[in-house]
């Protein structure tokens, strides 16, 4: 049962299940929340769930699903389907999509190339240090990479960029920005983080790549930001990426469809290079003749989920050095 007229319904968490509840999100939208507040990507998995369900299986009147972490957002048309008959239908959705370990999502695999300390990122930080806080601990190098460094206990730059490259990241949403992803490791042994500016910086290259929390970030236009920043990737936004899907279902997801290189569920590796090399790349995306690595390849569940049980021993060491490196180092 509800525990407040902000939840519309609730239903009770099972053992191959968490809770969920349906929020009031404004006159023509309702909020699905999945579980406790913490970073676990069986949530995020229950979330792209629902939304294949409502894909796969769609309402009339309901407009789209953005998904967040842990939930999901459901815009709908009053005038063509009313508030309890989208709560019934979402709920019945929910209800029949397959448990976790049966769950098999569309997925891609995107391969970007990055270099990293360059330019581009160095400069943010400089024009940081002089126009809003030069004492900050994050900046005190001219870069922010010793600072993830310590704060995450490696020995040394290079230690920190092996751990980031042999990692498949896992897009969870889009946001913030057009275009954002919003990228978690599925390497249970990556478990790599650090705290964000304070305040934040007023201006990124787009392109930049970044770290706050344990989300990479990858910027799509120049912006003001917060998460660390480490290197820089190719453009990924208003180009022409025919076939992709923002993740909604109405005309505004079509429009970004033809200007946004991802889509939620996508997996990204990276591969190093050169400034000079990105720069290079980066000229051919401009000039039209470079083509995106992008391959098509459903996510089973069911193996991330083994991985991450045979794995979780030494996952849990590794978090545990993670933790006492980072109470090392002063926080900005």
């Amino acid at each position: 049962m509800p525990s407040s007229r902000a939840i519309l319904h609730a239903l009770p968490g099972a053992p191959a299940r968490p809770a969920v509840q349906l929020r009031q999100a404004g006159d023509h939208q309702i909020l699905v929340e999945y579980g406790e507040m913490e970073v676990d990507l069986r949530l995020n998995f229950r979330v792209h769930a629902l939304r294949h369900a409502l894909i796969n299986d769609p309402v009339d009147g309901v407009l789209e699903t953005a998904p967040g972490f842990r939930s999901m957002m459901v815009t709908f048309d009053p005038g063509l389907i009313t508030r309890d008959r989208v709560l019934e239908e979402v709920i019945a959705r929910e209800r029949s999509a397959p448990d976790l370990e049966s769950l098999v999502l569309p997925s891609r695999t995107i391969t970007l190339p990055i270099a990293f300390d360059d330019e581009m990122t160095r400069e943010a930080v400089k024009r940081y240090r002089i126009t809003t806080r030069n004492d900050a601990p994050n900046v005190s190098d001219g870069d922010n990479i010793d600072y993830i460094v310590r704060y995450n206990g490696f020995t040394s730059r290079e230690e920190f960029f092996v751990r980031f490259l042999a990692t498949t990241w896992w897009n969870a949403f889009i946001g913030y920005f057009p275009g954002l992803p919003s990228l978690f490791s599925l390497d249970p042994l990556t478990q790599i983080s650090a705290p964000k500016y304070n305040p934040a910086r007023m201006w990124t290259a787009e392109g930049a790549v970044g770290i706050g929390g344990p989300c990479v970030v990858l910027y799509p236009v120049e912006s003001p930001g917060s998460y660390q920043l480490f290197g820089r990737t190719l453009p990924l936004w208003n180009h022409d990426f025919a076939g992709n899907s923002a993740g909604g279902t109405g005309k505004l997801a079509t429009v970004a469809a033809a200007s946004n290189l991802f889509r939620v569920g996508d997996r990204v590796t990276f591969t190093r290079v050169s400034e000079k090399e990105l720069l290079n790349l980066r000229l051919r995306v401009f000039e039209g003749t470079y083509d995106y690595q992008i391959e098509d390849d459903d996510f089973v569940v069911a193996e991330y989920l083994a991985e991450d049980a045979r794995l979780a021993p030494e996952a849990a060491a590794i978090a545990a050095e993670r933790k006492l490196a980072a109470g090392r180092v002063g926080v900005p």
